[in-house]
């Protein structure tokens, strides 16, 4: 009788800790270990020197100063409006670029500094690739006359608190610029693209009963203190209408990220962040000096681009 008495409470236990943990186990352990197996750091299609991301081999050279002098010249080639506003407290400054003033815009974002204002830093993945796309969609947008309801942030200081981001929502305000949603590229690099949550702490969120939550980066353990479902849940609007554009889209419902994505949401915008989904890939090259452009696969970079020129 002790024993099956004992047996219950082990099962109940067991029980207890993994039901609300299964989508983390699975997101955490199954996606993690397939990436991780079938990782090959040379396997890729390298970016284009001649190509629509060659801007990649400028930018991962250049300090943060010179990576938004770089943009600005760029930009001011083209057909387009580009707003450049202030960050308090920064020598860096947002870019805000539309194709006109009417209309909901859908917002394409991205933050140009890297974590380390180095020059042997590449931070590929960590944002430079996100802007090489952007800044590719761009001027294809403005070969076609775009006037539509398509705009793009390239943010400063995200990697000091997110400061660039909140200087823009302000500026918004202000401005009384109607945005319809964001879509914030961070971390591209391998594989299909992924929407991740923002929240607070970024990593495998993970329920300890009686205890609390969790999150786990790949290299620390944190504490989440009040964690809502909205933490740990992408807007669903946005999230549909991106799944249709491309289908073979990952959603991770507890695998969180923290970027510029975090302000805007905190700010009532419909905001998704999107990243690669090859998690092995994001942890061996995440805020280190092995995010070089050499590990990039164009293919990723490729579903962006067409992810942005796709939208309506």
């Amino acid at each position: 009788m002790k024993i099956r008495i004992l047996l219950l409470l082990v099962v109940l236990g067991l029980a207890a800790l993994i039901l609300p943990n299964v989508r983390a186990l699975y997101e955490g352990i199954f996606f993690y270990l397939r990436d991780a197996v079938a990782y090959n750091a040379t396997d890729v299609t390298p970016i284009n020197r001649a190509g629509r991301y060659a801007s990649l081999y400028d930018l991962v050279a250049m300090r943060n100063a010179d990576r938004l002098q770089y943009l600005k010249h760029r930009l001011g080639a083209l057909n387009v409006v580009v707003d450049e506003m202030p960050i308090p407290d920064s020598n860096l400054t947002n870019l805000f670029v539309r194709f006109g003033d009417g209309g909901d815009l859908t917002v394409f974002s991205a933050h140009y500094d890297k974590l380390f204002d180095d020059a042997n830093y590449q931070g590929a993945s960590d944002n430079t690739a996100a802007v090489s796309v952007m800044l590719a969609a761009i001027e294809e947008l403005a070969r076609r006359g775009n006037r539509d309801h398509r705009a793009f942030l390239f943010t400063g200081e995200e990697e000091t608190g997110l400061r660039g981001a909140s200087a823009f929502v302000e500026y918004a305000r202000a401005k009384k610029i109607v945005i319809r949603e964001i879509i914030n590229f961070d971390n591209l690099g391998r594989g299909k693209l992924a929407v991740r949550p923002s929240a607070e702490i970024p990593g495998f969120v993970f329920t300890l009963p009686f205890v609390g939550d969790f999150a786990y980066d790949g290299r620390t353990w944190q504490r989440f203190e009040n964690l809502r479902q909205d933490d740990v849940q992408a807007n669903e609007r946005l999230t549909q209408a991106l799944l249709r554009a491309q289908p073979e889209m990952v959603v991770y419902e507890r695998f969180t990220a923290v970027s510029d994505s975090n302000v805007f949401q905190r700010s009532g915008i419909d905001t998704v962040a999107m990243s690669g989904d090859n998690m092995y890939y994001l942890e061996q090259t995440w805020h280190t000096y092995a995010d070089r452009i050499e590990w990039l696969d164009e293919r990723n970079l490729d579903r962006a681009y067409e992810l942005i020129l796709s939208s309506r």
